[in-house]
């Protein structure tokens, strides 16, 4: 059995990010960027209008008194996606629409609000009469190439994608992309006991919430999870579905690791060529986890992660040592692998074990700068419920200290704890 830390540490030295893999760009959302985006045009790519009203020549405004109302005969109307041939000559304009191209010979727009004496909806063939009292040269324009230019790397390597970095390498002309692929997680339940959740089980047997639970936890990290179903207590079933996940980049599987006569799992993945890196950490809940790998010629390895059965260790294992692997796969920086940690200022009396650190849910939530801590009625490992209701773990060293009410203590933040680990 080896320590917490020590565990840890091993997951992260025998993890690497996946290698970058080419993409269509609408997938890469939430990936890591491998390869730099260049443009391959100006955005703008012409002079276009950033305001629905009238595409003037400045000289005619220059030319009258401050706030004089100016008339000007409109030639041509000019809608986003048409383009024109008229030239603006003095005294003439254009009525344009906003991201039309500006017309030859104008060099400012006068929004449409600025036409008084109810010559607002005027169009080709009449007259307008604008009143501009703040008119600037070249208002209500973007330039071409003002936001970047052809040739120009737009989004960089080592950014994550996300919505905003998506449109503009769309502008940019992009259809695919290099960047780190989507981690698939194979998910596999263990146990002649469990009955899937659509099943109402008879005596002695359990409905599969793990399988649904680590699903769940995968694709909160981004990751796809491909699930294996349940595999019963028989070595030919656990074995045949195991070779089937170290298909996928990493392997999850839940029950079967402990001591018990029917805990088969450590030995099938010998057999399956796994190669054990560590099995046991000091830690409650979750002593019996399992973690190593298939090292495979020509291709990443396949990690590979034996959970305990009993629910809430199994998601406990999941968030301290899965969560990680999972994270550096998929090439996120280091500062993004783990839950985030805080101290807090307990609510209630918590207590610690004696043998092993403990992780037990708790309530979190700041009050005027403080972060309090509230433990929460919990009964054990396969008690689900308890762990449910919670937004955050208090994460208490061995040694059976019990800790008052208003003292601190260490806790870890669930991901996503309403702005808590903000």
């Amino acid at each position: 059995m080896i320590e917490l830390p020590a565990a840890i540490s091993m997951i992260e030295q025998a993890t690497a990010p996946l290698p970058p893999r080419r993409m269509r760009l609408c997938d890469a959302c939430g990936r890591v960027l491998a390869v730099g985006v260049v443009s391959d045009v100006d955005s703008p790519p012409w002079d276009r209008a950033m305001m629905d009203g009238f595409a003037v020549r400045s000289e005619d405004f220059q030319a009258a008194t401050a706030g004089e109302t100016v008339e000007l005969c409109v030639v041509v109307d000019v809608a986003a996606g048409d383009v024109t041939s008229l030239t603006i000559a003095s005294g003439t304009c254009a009525r344009i629409m906003t991201g039309a191209p500006i017309p030859q010979g104008a060099d400012a727009i006068v929004p449409i609000e600025c036409a008084v004496d109810e010559t607002q909806n005027r169009h080709a063939g009449t007259a307008v009469r604008l009143r501009d009292t703040h008119f600037r040269n070249g208002q209500h324009i973007a330039r071409q190439g003002a936001a970047f230019h052809r040739g120009q790397e737009v989004v960089a390597p080592g950014t994550r994608l996300w919505s905003a970095a998506i449109g503009v390498a769309a502008e940019a002309g992009a259809t695919h992309v290099f960047a780190s692929p989507c981690v698939r997680v194979a998910i596999l339940s263990t146990g002649s006991e469990l009955v899937a959740p659509g099943d109402l089980p008879a005596f002695g047997q359990t409905r599969n919430s793990n399988g649904p639970m680590i699903a769940a936890a995968v694709s909160l990290l981004g990751a796809e999870p491909i699930s294996l179903g349940i595999a019963p207590d028989r070595p030919e079933a656990i074995r045949s579905l195991v070779a089937q996940g170290l298909a996928a980049d990493v392997l999850v599987l839940s029950g079967g690791v402990s001591a018990g006569d029917l805990d088969l799992v450590p030995d099938i993945f010998t057999q399956c060529g796994v190669k054990k890196i560590f099995h046991k950490v000091r830690l409650k809940p979750g002593k019996p986890v399992w973690f190593g790998m298939l090292v495979r010629e020509h291709a990443p390895p396949t990690l590979v992660f034996g959970l305990p059965g009993n629910p809430a260790s199994s998601l406990v294992c999941f968030e301290l040592f899965v969560r990680p692997a999972i994270k550096i796969l998929a090439g996120h920086p280091r500062g993004h692998w783990h839950l985030p940690g805080d101290r807090a200022r307990l609510t209630a009396p918590a207590q610690a074990a004696m043998d092993r650190p403990v992780f037990l849910p708790c309530g979190l939530a700041r009050d005027r700068g403080v972060l309090w801590a509230s433990p929460l009625p919990w009964t054990g490992s396969s008690d689900l419920l308890g762990l449910a209701a919670a937004n955050g773990f208090l994460a208490l060293p061995a040694g059976g200290n019990r800790y008052a009410a208003g003292e601190d203590v260490n806790v870890v933040l669930r991901d996503g704890s309403d702005g808590l680990n903000a």
